[in-house]
């Protein structure tokens, strides 16, 4: 399963050319293969069953050609029993011999010698009489005329046969013990009706064997012949080993003929089998597969040329329709990667009205209509970012403004004022002070360190505290851990400068706490004073005003509060959703600001000072 998914997934990634290569080859080549296959194994069942019909075909010839040698024979032996010599001898013979057994004798014995004349494989006629009596036509040899031929199971089994019978080859002990193969029939006495003797005709086995000699059958096929019982008719012919096998075995003692197909030796055999009518032998051919079947292997060869010739035709024609189908994607690709770089000036080609020339039609429309919104996107972005710098600008100018020009003026009134009437230290001491907040408004980037705006802080209040001896008391609650935090500039001073022109305006001594801290993730800034604080109404327009984007048109409201707008926009202009600020008033109890960073603010050393 986990292979499947896994060439699914090589596939679904794999070109598109690639994938029509092999899309148009599976859908080439898999019929090619299946109908080669088809055909072959369809020309090799009919070779087959052709082969072992031929096989079965040799066999049948060489039973026609026993059959046709026991029909011989069948017409031989009734020329003898039914010759009145013979007749004579089967009804007059008696142990005292009468002239007219004898010269039947000698006429029975003059009838042998013509009849094996005609044939050089015979091994004698003979005419045994169940009276003991033996006539005979041998080849020089000399027969037994004692011989108690019912001692030989052979001859019992003819005499329990009354039709004509091919016996297989036995020794012929009544002569000199020679192999010989015998045909027999049993002799009836026509004047009683009465079975008296047997005839037997011997010949050489060479008879039975030639029948097959000059059957070609292959370069090593044989042709056997066997008893039904499965024993061989010659025993000098030794049989085959696989006949060994009881079922092969079986098959051909079951039916009367046919072939069929089976391995032996790791060779792939043949073998085809006839039923002799006659005589109820089976002869039998077999020979190797492949000699016979060299027409099928030049068939076999024909088809795999002719699939190769096939696979080459499909990968060449497959390879030009993948590419000629995927030229205008590739195109079409090419061009969408420029699109993508910025390039809206070509166009595709369109070669042709199918689907991909329809697609090349709508993607340059679409490319002109992208450029067309392109072009105004562009324009109007270029309109708000402009409006931004302006926006932006402004703000910069508002923001170099924070010290207020009053306080400024104020500041050097009373320099000159000291100087003058008192010729007194704290001269140098404002002096530093406004020199170091001078430096820190005009130098350095948006943000510094918390240590730093806390400097800037004490700076300003340094020179509050010239002006406004003993009146105003600051406190600072500060965690170590936060002091090196980088953070927004000119945040803590014009916070602290609100609480000192209208938190504790009015009062005799105003007390200020600016704390910084964690609380988890988050950090904390809280600016407190004991002042004349804000009534519930007043607190709402303070809260209304950070929040909106436009500056006001009084020019009361816009001193008093234009150092907490900037610093609240600021804020959010730099950490977003992150910032929050919240105040807390009520009269004649001082005012609350507080700030909250969420997920703190950078470590100074990985921020860039600008």
């Amino acid at each position: 399963m986990k292979l499947l998914i896994k060439k699914n997934f090589l596939f679904r990634n794999m070109n598109m050319r690639n994938k029509l290569l092999i899309i148009f080859i599976m859908i080439g080549l898999v019929p090619v293969l299946f109908f080669s296959a088809f055909f072959f194994q369809q020309s090799k069942s009919a070779f087959e069953d052709e082969l072992g019909k031929y096989t079965m075909e040799i066999s049948k010839q060489v039973g026609g050609r026993l059959d046709a040698f026991v029909q011989e024979m069948e017409r031989v032996s009734n020329i003898i029993r039914f010759n009145p010599d013979v007749q004579t001898v089967l009804y007059e013979w008696t142990e005292e011999r009468t002239s007219p057994s004898i010269y039947a004798e000698r006429n029975v014995r003059s009838l042998f010698e013509n009849i094996g004349n005609f044939r050089d494989d015979f091994k004698g006629i003979f005419l045994v009489t169940d009276r003991g009596l033996l006539v005979y036509n041998g080849t020089d040899e000399v027969a037994k005329l004692n011989y108690n031929f019912s001692e030989s199971a052979w001859y019992q089994a003819v005499k329990e046969q009354t039709s004509f019978r091919l016996n297989t080859a036995h020794p012929q002990t009544y002569v000199k013990g020679e192999e010989v193969v015998t045909f027999s029939v049993r002799l009836t006495d026509n004047r009683e009706f009465k079975s008296k003797g047997t005839l037997l005709i011997d010949f050489t086995p060479h008879t039975i064997l030639r029948m097959s000699e000059n059957i070609q059958l292959g370069k090593s096929g044989h042709v056997w012949m066997m008893t039904p019982e499965g024993e061989p008719v010659v025993s000098s012919q030794q049989m085959p080993d696989w006949l060994e096998d009881e079922e092969l075995l079986r098959e051909i003692q079951e039916e009367p003929s046919g072939f069929f197909h089976f391995e032996y030796a790791g060779m792939q055999m043949l073998a085809g089998f006839y039923t002799s009518s006659e005589t109820g032998w089976k002869i039998i051919g077999s020979v190797p597969f492949e000699e016979l079947a060299y027409g099928l292997y030049r068939i076999r060869t024909f088809i795999v040329l002719l699939a190769v010739g096939a696979l080459i035709a499909i990968v060449f024609l497959a390879t030009a329709l993948s590419r000629m189908i995927t030229k205008p994607l590739k195109v079409m690709e090419r061009r969408m990667v420029e699109v993508g770089k910025g390039n809206f000036e070509k166009r595709l080609p369109v070669m042709a009205r199918d689907e991909i020339g329809r697609l090349s039609i709508s993607f340059n429309r679409m490319i002109a209509m992208l450029h067309r919104m392109n072009n105004e996107v562009f324009q109007s972005q270029l309109r708000e970012y402009q409006q931004q710098i302006h926006l932006k600008n402004t703000e910069m100018r508002a923001l170099q403004a924070q010290i207020n020009p009053h306080f400024l003026y104020n500041t050097l009134n009373t320099i000159a004022c000291i100087a003058e009437v008192y010729d007194r230290d704290e001269i140098a001491e404002i002096s530093q002070s406004l020199s170091r907040m001078l430096q820190y408004s005009i130098t350095g980037g948006l943000t510094a360190t918390v240590e730093e705006e806390l400097s800037h802080l004490q700076s300003y209040m340094s020179i509050v505290n010239v002006r406004f001896p003993m009146k105003f008391d600051l406190k600072l609650r500060v965690d170590p851990g936060i002091r090196r935090m980088r953070f927004l500039k000119l945040v803590f001073q014009p916070i602290v400068e609100n609480a000192v022109n209208h938190g504790c305006a009015g009062v005799d001594k105003g007390h200020i706490v600016v704390e910084a801290r964690f609380d988890g993730e988050t950090a904390i800034f809280a600016f407190m004073d004991d002042g004349i604080g804000m009534t519930q109404e007043k607190l709402l327009s303070v809260q209304e005003r950070l929040r909106t984007k436009e500056m006001d048109s009084d020019t009361s409201t816009t001193v008093n509060h234009i150092g907490l707008r900037n610093v609240y926009h600021r804020l959010y202009r730099l950490y977003g959703e992150q910032f929050s600020m919240t105040i807390w008033s009520k009269p004649q109890q001082g005012t609350k600001i507080e700030i909250r960073i969420e997920g703190g603010v950078a470590d100074a050393k990985g921020v860039d000072r600008g």
